[in-house]
């Protein structure tokens, strides 16, 4: 009755787990979306998959617990109640849970999302809503082939027989490859792909969140008073140059005063902007509690610190102990079989194990920081297709495609996440959780009564009747042994995420040293000119070749040098509302 009631309170903590999150996703949606272009429909769907991938993520502890209430730690024996029926129903429900949640994860990935994404590209005045769809329909049918194609692939994997496998769990393993591979090798490739995510985004991310909040916010009066003098040589040589036309002046405008003025009236604009994010966030309330949040971003600041490292030494120690691994290796995908090294979060983890929830805790604190560590990445590199920016990730001002972009590369970090925690973060907590078997037989009977320091945890080699894996690491091997390909790409993956940290940790100290460890307020919530031009506040100017005009106009000396803002790909002069009143005027003394 014990056990019944300590995995009905499993099941509870989840519940209320998974509401947890629910109202996190929204409020990270509603947190990053763009106020002026909220799409009802790409909101649903980021909320959504958020809340699908962080749920099923956090149901990894829950499957630890469960087959950790397996085993009698005293004994090293399977407790009265847990017989191979008890078990097997106990985990099919766990099973069955895992798989609708990755076949609802790769519907997103291929189907809500690229759906939500092109419905919202097809967007124009007066198109009827029956058209959109359609259109949108075309373009994921390309999202819907892929899906189809990895699925036909997984139906005919056939498992590796290699004579290496001579471990009795591993050979079961592959004795329950089925149907459900297929599911299970589109999930492989997701997280594939996800450990890409986690190589550009998390990495990254992981190197420079602790150095954010140790550093604080940086001080926002020495960027109001350089703006403020920007702001003010930009308008003298407007003054400069307007001041060659007086009213009733016959002069024409010339073409290099033509090109200069409009790019200082761009500039202007720009500036102005910016003044005013910075009045704003000094006027903020974060600027008004600094004495109380301070602290608590250097509390944060030092358990991030002490949480990294923590993470990449348990993915470097796990992953050089893959390098000597006798039992099989390479050819089945690096299968971590008994750690030789000392793992310090698997330790920290087996020791936590038998007090639940401390060690579910644990585990949704890691996964979330994992998350924030993907977010940080994603904000600080952008969402970008090889060195081609396609959307900028910032408070209240992400478009609806940067959003259903962002949402894709988070779930497929989420996916890839699964993986990392379970083979490379805490591969002995993943698989088995704190169940220990008594390793002495005397007379066909196991008894370890007078010998209790022959209780030892459950590893691979572990007898199969005694030792129960977790659903999560028996879906992952099936992958790997199915498919050793994806195992030894996952392998080199934890390489290239190690090597990616340590570059960017370099990076950031150096660049930290040069222009300080904390974050500019300013540039998190300013606005560039390509938002500014997307939200039409540069008004219908007529589109030139502004490039050359501004190198004209800078060889002259006619731009402020340093400007920031002042690299724009378009710039226009004309007579529509986003001209200022200068600008119309010399457009109307100027000849055609």
């Amino acid at each position: 009755m014990r056990e019944l009631l300590s995995i009905v309170s499993a099941w509870g903590a989840f519940g209320i787990v998974a509401a947890i999150l629910l109202a996190f996703s929204i409020f990270f949606t509603v947190y990053y979306s763009d106020r002026t272009e909220r799409e009802l429909f790409a909101m649903a769907i980021t909320i959504l998959a958020l809340t699908l991938c962080l749920s099923t993520v956090a149901l990894f502890p829950v499957d630890i617990f469960l087959v950790s209430r397996i085993m009698d730690p005293s004994t090293g024996l399977r407790r009265e109640w847990a017989t191979d029926e008890a078990i097997a129903n106990m985990q099919m429900v766990v099973r069955i849970i895992y798989y609708v949640a990755y076949g609802l994860i790769a519907s997103f990935c291929f189907f809500w999302i690229p759906l939500s994404y092109f419905y919202y590209e097809e967007i124009e005045e007066g198109q009827p809503i029956r058209q959109r769809l359609m259109a949108a329909f075309k373009y994921t049918a390309f999202f819907i082939l892929i899906a189809v194609i990895l699925l036909i692939t997984g139906l005919f994997m056939k498992p590796n027989g290699d004579e290496n496998k001579d471990l009795e769990w591993l050979r079961k393993m592959l004795a329950d490859l089925d149907g459900t591979g297929a599911i299970a090798f589109v999930a492989g490739v997701l997280s594939l792909l996800g450990m890409g995510v986690l190589i550009c985004y998390a990495a990254p991310g992981l190197s420079l969140l602790p150095m954010h909040l140790l550093g604080g916010s940086k001080s926002t009066a020495e960027k109001m008073t350089k703006t403020h003098a920007e702001l003010a040589a930009n308008r003298e040589r407007q003054n400069a140059i307007m001041s060659r036309y007086q009213l009733g002046s016959n002069r024409q405008v010339s073409e290099r005063d033509r090109h200069a003025i409009t790019e200082l009236q761009r500039e202007e604009m720009v500036l102005d902007n910016r003044s005013r994010v910075v009045q704003s966030v000094r006027d903020g309330w974060m600027a008004r509690c600094h004495c109380i949040v301070r602290p608590l971003e250097i509390v944060f600041g030092l358990l991030a610190t002490i949480l990294t490292f923590l993470l990449i030494m348990s993915i470097a120690v796990t992953t050089l102990d893959n390098l000597t691994e006798e039992v099989c290796g390479a050819p089945c995908g690096y299968i971590p079989t008994h750690l030789k090294l000392p793992n310090p979060l698997n330790l920290l983890f087996l020791e936590l194990s038998p007090h639940f929830p401390v060690d579910y805790i644990l585990m949704v604190m890691v996964i979330l920081y994992l998350f924030w560590a993907t977010t940080r990445g994603i904000i600080s590199i952008g969402i970008r297709f090889l060195w081609v920016s396609l959307y900028r990730f910032r408070r209240a001002a992400t478009q609806p495609q940067g959003l259903l972009a962002a949402t894709m590369l988070l779930m497929l970090s989420l996916a890839g996440m699964c993986y990392s925690l379970t083979m490379s973060v805490a591969p002995d907590y993943s698989m088995f959780g704190s169940q220990k078997y008594c390793n002495y037989t005397l007379a066909t009977e196991r008894d370890c009564t007078d010998y209790p320091e022959l209780i030892i945890p459950c590893h691979v080699g572990a007898p199969e009747d005694l030792c129960t894996p977790t659903v999560t690491s028996s879906i992952i091997v099936k992958i790997v042994l199915g498919t050793p390909a994806l195992g030894i790409a996952f392998f080199y993956a934890e390489w290239m995420f190690l090597l990616t940290f340590l570059v960017a940790l370099v990076f950031n100290l150096i660049r930290g040293c040069k222009y300080g460890f904390g974050v500019d307020p300013v540039h998190e919530d300013a606005e560039d000119v390509e938002d500014m031009e997307s939200r039409r506040l540069l008004g219908d100017i007529e589109a030139i070749n502004a490039d050359g005009g501004r190198r004209r106009a800078g060889r002259r000396g006619l731009l402020i040098p340093g400007a920031s803002y002042g690299s724009i790909q378009t710039a226009g002069l004309g007579t529509g509302p986003g001209a200022t009143p200068m600008a119309n005027s010399m457009g109307s003394n100027s000849s055609p």
